[in-house]
């Protein structure tokens, strides 16, 4: 999933974490040596890492959370370890504050309530860390596919389901396209047999299977590796269990249109005997 607060296809995020992350780990660790010294320009340093390291955490979370927001399938448990991530990160970016408000200036000696703030903030931090890596190494937030893949990955917006989503020669075999109609999101994808339509998300924990892999109609989440017949819309291989929705495709003009979802029927209610 590319991530769109990027530079140039490099995301923006993992380039500014770096700073909270190396500023506040040296901020505690100069105060813990300056109050051992008693040295007043390691905590000034100390006070400034800290300052600095809030203005880095603020710059990474607004790139962070446009990533959350924007290609983060919903509906799936990295959206779930993403809010946490963040909230936690959110967590120690207040703690910091909290230190740099209490401080006051680079002049004032941390206390032991700093530095055990400081501390907690810290660990805090290494516990985001763990989960940001989860995030891009478990669940590929922010991978970018179209190098490996050799193709360039098409996702497309639509705000109903009477536009055409793509020209039925657009996609070669084994090529899938993401539309986004009405907020529903839908996959169309070629094999061997044609064209079909099937729902992004993976049944086992929500994985984009437009992001994966597409093989002689089988599409394969990149995630956990469950796998779906893109025509039926059944369980190939798991840990998924229940079936992934697919669509129905029309032809017209040579351009391809998703048919909405028929309604499920309401059940009628038998008249109670007398």
């Amino acid at each position: 999933m590319r991530s769109r607060a990027a530079i140039k296809s490099h995301p923006i995020h993992p380039i500014l974490v770096a700073f909270p992350i190396g500023l506040w780990i040296m901020a505690f660790f100069v105060d813990l040596i300056a109050v051992a010294r008693d040295d007043a320009g390691l905590w000034a340093a100390g006070f400034y890492c800290v300052i600095a390291g809030c203005v880095g955490a603020f710059l990474a979370a607004i790139a962070g959370a446009w990533d959350w927001l924007t290609i983060v399938p919903p509906r799936s448990s990295a959206k779930a370890t993403g809010l946490l991530h963040g909230s936690l990160n959110l967590l120690a970016l207040i703690l910091y504050i909290w230190v740099a408000a209490r401080l006051g200036d680079a002049a004032a000696k941390p206390d032991k309530v700093a530095l055990w703030v400081m501390g907690l903030g810290v660990a805090v931090l290494g516990v985001t860390g763990w989960m940001g890596g989860t995030l891009v190494y478990h669940y590929q937030i922010g991978v970018d596919h179209r190098y490996a893949g050799g193709g360039s990955f098409k996702v497309r917006s639509f705000d109903t389901w009477e536009h055409p989503i793509c020209n039925q020669s657009e996609l070669a075999d084994g090529q899938m396209l993401l539309a986004v109609i009405d907020k529903e999101r839908v996959v169309v994808g070629r094999c061997a047999e044609g064209l079909f339509a099937f729902g992004d998300h993976c049944t086992h924990r929500g994985g984009p299977l437009s992001d994966g892999a597409l093989v002689d109609c089988t599409v394969q989440c990149p995630w956990h590796g469950s796998q779906f017949d893109i025509r039926t819309g059944r369980v190939v291989s798991g840990p998924a269990v229940e079936k992934v929705e697919t669509y129905q495709l029309a032809i017209r003009a040579g351009e391809v249109y998703v048919l909405p979802p028929e309604p499920a029927a309401t059940p009628v209610n038998p008249p109670k005997a007398a």
